[in-house]
């Protein structure tokens, strides 16, 4: 008999189990070492793959955990995935609105849709002001902001 003896019949079924799951273990070792789309990956080998396994759980992991993704310094999680998509020439849109609470913020302007609006004053109105100046988007810098008196086309010159 060798060193070990007679194994049991439990340790038939388990030393051949733990020889494939090291050999699974070291396939994959050496491939991570020998790809070179993932640094991570190539730098720790095996472990990089938890990286990659959070980052895919992370949106469900956040929803039970306080921190959301702007809550991180010195970039956003969104900064983040932006650059990383960029960096891969992948692509780096996405989807149009935000997480952010735009309204009770500072400095965002918001603009709604009224399907009634307020009537603007006309000229000879008592509460007409010809100096009072209407924010208006141009593509020119140049331009003036658009003052409330008539209305005039922008092909029509005076």
């Amino acid at each position: 008999m060798g060193v070990l003896g007679r194994l049991p019949a439990e340790h038939s079924v388990t030393i051949p189990l733990l020889l494939a799951v090291g050999a699974a273990l070291i396939a994959v070792a050496v491939y991570d070492l020998l790809q070179r789309k993932h640094a991570i990956l190539r730098n720790f080998p095996i472990i990089g793959h938890f990286r990659y396994l959070l980052e895919a759980i992370g949106p469900e992991l956040r929803q039970y955990i306080v921190t959301d993704n702007n809550e991180e310094r010195p970039f956003s999680r969104d900064q983040r995935r932006w650059v990383y998509a960029s960096s891969k020439r992948q692509n780096n849109y996405f989807g149009f609105g935000s997480s952010n609470e735009l309204e009770s913020s500072p400095n965002y302007l918001i603009v709604k849709h009224s399907a009634f609006p307020i009537a603007s004053p006309h000229h000879g109105d008592s509460n007409f002001d010809p100096e009072h100046a209407l924010p208006a988007a141009s593509g020119d810098p140049a331009d003036e902001p658009r003052r409330s008196g008539p209305a005039r086309s922008s092909t029509c010159r005076a």
